[in-house]
């Protein structure tokens, strides 16, 4: 992986994967499959930006990836462009406040740009690097500290802004409150955010899917039902806070084109998270089940198919960086425990999420591109591309849950269980709920 950036932009991701491409990853009922992304017949492969690609589907593939690249190299001027919400502005300075300056009580408000940031009287940190870390945020105009007692501090956060002085307070402004963090038990919210382009993990989805490469499905549907849940938090070292939560989830395949919508295949996760945050870091360790099965109308329509008893136990950990307000990097790695059949331990992952900080069509959508990249022992170490990119719907949230309409391109080992071995292809465009 080779890495060339400048101030505040990443300007390329490389990946090269070298291979012999005539030799056989794998094995399976499901048939070889070559590390280059298919049968083994001695395709001409070629590297590109994003990994290996097949002679014959070059020029779509490079399509897709000049199409990411583009969204992606022109967040900067995204930065510049647009008007930057208040909503956003409000939310990322609450969280700088708690994560870089460890503040455990205070409130602010955020009108036009304007953040007035309420400290309790008597703070002893210092409110020069504070302001000048406001100042960074996308957006910002002008910032304003002001000191309370700890009452109408309280009163604020409570009453909103419309508490205390009116004329102090516009009727539009955006009020956010940082809580005293004291051990609770179903806290709110989550200390990592989910890997949006990960599609194990668990989200509420409907996505419509047409393989090129790998499967005998034309118009696929994927289906998708789960969530991480928070059930314990509290303070942890480095001036961080630590939670301890489960994620649960089911991920399934269904083949549009057949009369009965047939079920292809079915994942099901389960797993216990332990989470920590520290400023702009973040991570976890997770162990996790999984198991997979493939639908009873497929294996009677594809009786040349046999069915794997794919069950799995995973310890995994990832960390996190919000190198700026719109751009995260994330990596990790982990290693399969009881395992049948005998599959490969090894796991890695990697990934970078761009969310643009201003919206577009009077504050209805915000601009998202996310790509995640995997390679796995089970599958000979050959690197799978998830590439997301759309638009978060503003104004269509269900709880903290935000829907997001996104276009989406996946080349690699197949994600569903009992096909883990064959290398797909797909292009699709789908719905997702994400905290």
């Amino acid at each position: 992986m080779a890495w060339s950036s400048r101030p505040g932009h990443l300007s390329y991701v490389a990946i090269i994967v070298a291979s012999d491409p005539y030799r056989e990853l794998i094995s399976t009922p499901h048939g070889p499959v070559t590390e280059g992304g298919g049968q083994a017949t001695g395709m001409k492969h070629f590297v590109m930006p994003f990994g290996i690609v097949r002679h014959g589907d070059r020029h779509a593939r490079g399509i897709i990836t000049a199409l990411f690249w583009i969204w992606f190299l022109l967040s900067p001027y995204w930065l510049d462009a647009g008007t930057v919400e208040d909503a956003y502005i409000a939310g990322y300075t609450a969280s700088s406040l708690e994560h870089d300056f460890g503040l455990r009580n205070a409130a602010l408000e955020v009108h036009d740009g304007i953040v007035t940031v309420i400290l309790v009287a008597g703070w002893q940190g210092d409110h020069g690097k504070l302001e000048a870390a406001i100042k960074r945020i996308p957006g910002v105009v002008r910032v304003d500290i002001l000191n309370e007692t700890a009452e109408k501090l309280q009163y604020r956060s409570i009453k909103g802004p419309q508490a205390g002085n009116a004329q102090e307070q516009p009727s539009g402004a955006i009020a956010a409150a940082i809580e005293d963090r004291t051990s609770k038990w179903m806290p709110h919210g989550l200390l990592f955010d989910p890997l949006h382009a990960d599609l194990r993990w668990p989200r509420f989805s409907a996505a419509f899917r047409s393989f090129s490469t790998g499967l005998d499905v034309s118009n696929g549907f994927a289906g998708n039902f789960g969530e991480t849940f928070a059930l314990y938090r509290n303070k942890a070292l480095f001036g961080g806070e630590w939670e301890l939560g489960v994620q649960a989830g089911v991920f399934s395949l269904l083949d549009l084109g057949q009369q009965s919508i047939n079920l292809v295949n079915a994942d099901y996760r389960v797993g216990l998270v332990s989470s920590y945050r520290a400023n702009a870091w973040s991570g976890f360790i997770r162990l996790l089940h999984q198991s997979s099965h493939l639908g009873d109308e497929f294996l009677l329509n594809n009786p040349q198919v046999a069915r794997i008893n794919l069950s799995f136990e995973e310890l995994d950990m990832k960390i996190a960086y919000d190198a700026a307000s719109w751009f995260r990097v994330y990596g990790g790695g982990g290693v399969v425990l009881r395992r049948d059949p005998k599959i490969g331990r090894g796991t890695t992952q990697w990934g970078i999420e761009v969310t643009s900080p201003f919206t577009l069509l009077e504050g209805r959508v915000r601009p998202v591109a996310y790509g995640d990249f995997q390679a796995n022992e089970r599958a000979n170490w050959s690197v799978s591309r998830s590439l997301m990119a759309g638009l978060q719907l503003e104004n269509a949230r269900i709880g903290d849950r935000r829907l997001q309409l996104l276009f989406e391109y996946y080349f690699g080992p197949s994600p569903d269980g009992q096909f883990y071995a064959r290398m797909v292809e797909w292009y699709g465009i789908g719905l997702h709920f994400f905290y």
